[in-house]
């Protein structure tokens, strides 16, 4: 019988709750017990009813089980540690290959974890928010609790009434409820991505715990939309292949996490630079952990160029190596900007020269605030703000996590995601660690930092500028060289894998014929056609109109929304065009078909 936890406090309620409230397996856990005291630290283990993997005591905070600390072992997810050590813990549970589920053995090991006091149910979630602390994205427990809540919570998971230390299986004699079934099979995704966490990562068991809140916790509203009611080993199979890249965190990504973490002093060509012609303004930022962003702020509307300014961006992955710049493209959003390949670049001081254009480092010797500015750990939600020398700005963030890029997406949805804010900034006369906002000239995105009129930004003592719920740190200065700016393959999976997209080629209604995209991951799209559901023909054969969603692949494909660039344009419709500017097919975002609209082959 399960040892199930009904003691349920929601992350936000805990932030403001003792720290070993009675939650946490019985009164035996409180470490006001003197040493010497024998002690049994008991929990639940949320994956498929697991046996025979060890749980442990974390006494040394090296993360894994080593020989003398307190251990058991799990039946049917169940586990008993009796211990006389009163310090505080993490209680671990490492499961490996002659482990078992109710599937069958476990194929790749594994470890979850959760915090003592906190460890009634030990899932993926608790194990996410000891990461996000092992790792240093959030500062404490507390932090960690409402993070990782608001990566679960909103219109795109479709889940409320969230608990994070919750038993998400049903109690004997009842049925789940749908919300408690997206969030097992949610996890049963997060315990894969763990395991080949466990296996891609290089050093101890530390650096792999680490590394799992590296890239997880920014996809799971996006897995939770995309995960029916009920999900089986083939589907739930199918769905992890698709989002691989939203659980975990490629050998690029992890180098730009340890060479940032590494990081002194900045590179040369760290930070904001500007290149300008005519009326169009272009930005590049280039970032300590390898990666860089393009953004048009400021363009004349034209055919090509219409949705590029605060919309459209490209970015990717950077190497400099004597004047070769290499550039590696992970997302492409406009039609203006780099290409993918070598470039010739030279960099003296604050100019450069890059493939015969010129570009000027966004620097003033009279002011330290002028320069490009990142999240520091923005793994999640990558967002910039560059301070110019004129007393404007602009600050942008591309994707944020609640983006479920379907047709039905509202308009507030929508405007959170994508676009620019651009206006005047000045200190304060007054109190010269003030940085106040002015009124905006475009403000395409609702879910900035910046508030409305005047935004406020405090310079704080190591120079980093802090906002609301922001802070961001300057490139170019040792906190940006070691800032992980977000720019991963994390957003370009979240963006693309498993969505569905859809065009009318001919007729209408029943009488419709459609063509389906189907985007399985970053590197397999599948096309299928759709005959009038009215008739018996045959269903066709079509074939992918571009492998990959890798846009150095030479076929643009972008997102574009709504139909015009003011502020009163339609946000709410979402769309993917891929061809050239000149050219462009576009595809509506849709929901997965189903019988009643595709009576062809539907790939889950």
């Amino acid at each position: 019988m399960h040892s199930r936890n009904t003691c349920a406090l929601s992350a936000l309620a805990l932030a403001a709750s003792t720290f070993l409230a009675a939650c946490g397996g019985g009164g035996s856990d409180d470490p006001a017990n003197p040493p010497g005291t024998s002690r049994e630290v008991t929990g639940y283990v949320l994956d498929r009813g697991l046996n025979n993997a060890t749980a442990c005591l974390d006494l040394n905070d090296n993360r894994a089980c080593d020989a003398g600390e307190p251990s058991a072992m799990t039946a049917n997810g169940n586990f008993k540690i009796t211990t006389t050590q009163a310090a505080d813990a993490v209680v671990l549970v490492q499961a490996g290959t002659g482990s078992t589920t109710s599937e069958g053995p476990v194929v790749a090991p594994y470890v979850l974890s959760a915090p003592l006091g906190r460890h009634a149910v030990i899932s993926p979630y608790t194990t996410l928010l000891q990461s996000e602390v092992d790792s240093g994205r959030s500062a404490n427990l507390a932090q960690a609790e409402e993070t990782l809540l608001s990566f679960l919570v909103g219109s795109a998971g479709q889940v409320g009434g969230i608990q994070l230390y919750d038993n998400y299986e049903a109690a004997a004699g009842t049925t789940a409820s749908a919300a408690q079934q997206k969030m097992l099979a949610l996890g049963q995704l997060l315990t894969r991505g763990f395991a080949e966490v466990g296996a891609s990562v290089g050093g101890g068991s530390r650096a792999v715990f680490e590394a799992y809140a590296a890239v997880a916790p920014g996809s799971l509203q996006q897995l939770l939309y995309q995960i029916p009611s009920t999900l089986t080993p083939e589907q739930r199979e199918s769905l992890f292949l698709a989002t691989r890249d939203s659980l975990v965190p490629s050998a690029a990504t992890l180098a730009g996490v340890a060479k940032a973490k590494a990081a002194t002093a900045a590179q040369p060509i760290e930070g904001a630079w500007v290149r300008t012609d005519g009326t169009t303004r272009e930005v590049f930022l280039f970032g300590g952990d390898g990666t860089f962003v393009h953004q048009v702020i400021a363009t004349p509307v034209g055919a090509n160029y219409a949705f590029d300014n605060g919309l459209g961006y490209r970015y990717g992955r950077y190497s400099l190596s004597g004047s070769t710049l290499s550039l590696e493209l992970i997302e492409a959003a406009n039609a203006r900007g780099p290409a993918a390949g070598a470039h010739t670049a030279t960099v003296a001081g604050n100019a450069m020269t890059l493939d015969g254009t010129s570009l000027t480092r966004v620097a003033s010797a009279s002011n330290a605030l002028v320069g490009g500015w990142v999240r520091p750990m923005g793994l999640s939600r990558p967002e910039y703000m560059v301070l110019l020398e004129d007393g404007t700005y602009a600050h942008s963030t591309f994707y944020y996590q609640n983006d479920r890029q379907t047709g039905t997406a509202t308009a507030l949805e929508t405007a959170r995601n994508v676009g620019v804010q651009i206006g005047s900034y000045a200190t304060s006369g007054a109190n010269a660690d003030v940085v106040e906002f002015g009124a905006t000239t475009i403000d395409f995105n609702g879910n900035l930092s910046v508030p409305s009129n005047p935004g406020v930004a405090h310079i704080q003592a190591d120079g980093s500028l802090s906002l609301s719920g922001l802070r961001l740190v300057k490139l170019g200065s040792t906190l940006g060289a070691q800032a992980v700016t977000g720019f991963s393959e994390a957003t370009r999976s979240r963006i693309w894998s498993g969505r569905y997209f859809s065009r009318t080629v001919s007729g209408s209604g029943n009488n419709a014929v459609v063509e389906y995209l189907y985007v399985k991951g970053p590197a397999t799209v599948q096309a299928f056609g759709n005959v009038p559901t009215a008739s018996g023909a045959a269903c066709p054969a079509l074939a992918a109109p571009f492998a990959n969603i890798d846009p150095s692949d030479g076929i643009l494909k972008q997102f574009v929304i709504g139909t015009g660039t003011g502020a009163a344009a339609a946000y709410a419709q979402r769309r993917m065009s891929y061809g050239t500017p000149a050219s462009f097919t576009t595809l509506t975002p849709v929901v997965r078909p189903t019988d009643a609209t595709a009576r062809c082959t539907v790939p889950f």
